[in-house]
């Protein structure tokens, strides 16, 4: 009985390590790139975002990003180490939108991200641990 109670603690602490171990962290398999990738907002603070309505991104190679809000292009830059993500010198062309009352507000909250995590299709952007926006891969609304 000793041997058994030892035995299982022994299992128990050996599970507990290896679920903690960051080389357990594999990327999924359909995982998109950060990279190249268009990404759709699908959902902004909590609540869905209808993509149709734009506000994409799509970063590259060379530290730059570009991407849409209502219906001006933004463009930028980008720095990304580890997960961790850092989105700088936001601006935007100066169209007139019908409704562009958000576009401001999506430029406040990229120059906010600190972190990033890419499950399958699905990029989550964090700001202070929070989660506050989630994008899409696929095609970018032009």
């Amino acid at each position: 009985m000793k041997n058994l109670f030892k035995g299982l603690l022994t299992l128990g602490i050996s599970l507990l390590i290896i679920s903690c171990c960051p080389c357990k962290k594999s990327k999924s398999k359909d995982a998109k790139p950060l990279l190249g990738t268009d990404w759709s907002m699908v959902q902004y603070e909590g609540a869905s975002f209808d993509a149709k309505d734009g506000y994409s991104l799509k970063f590259h190679e060379k530290g730059n990003i570009s991407g849409r809000g209502d219906c001006n292009r933004l463009m930028g830059s980008f720095a990304e180490k580890d997960g961790k993500l850092t989105i700088s010198k936001v601006a935007g062309t100066r169209m007139m939108c019908p409704d562009q009352s958000m576009e401001s507000e999506f430029i406040m909250m990229l120059t906010k991200v600190d972190a990033f995590k890419i499950d399958g299709k699905l990029m989550s952007l964090f700001s202070d641990g929070e989660q506050v926006a989630i994008f899409e891969a696929g095609t970018a609304v032009k």
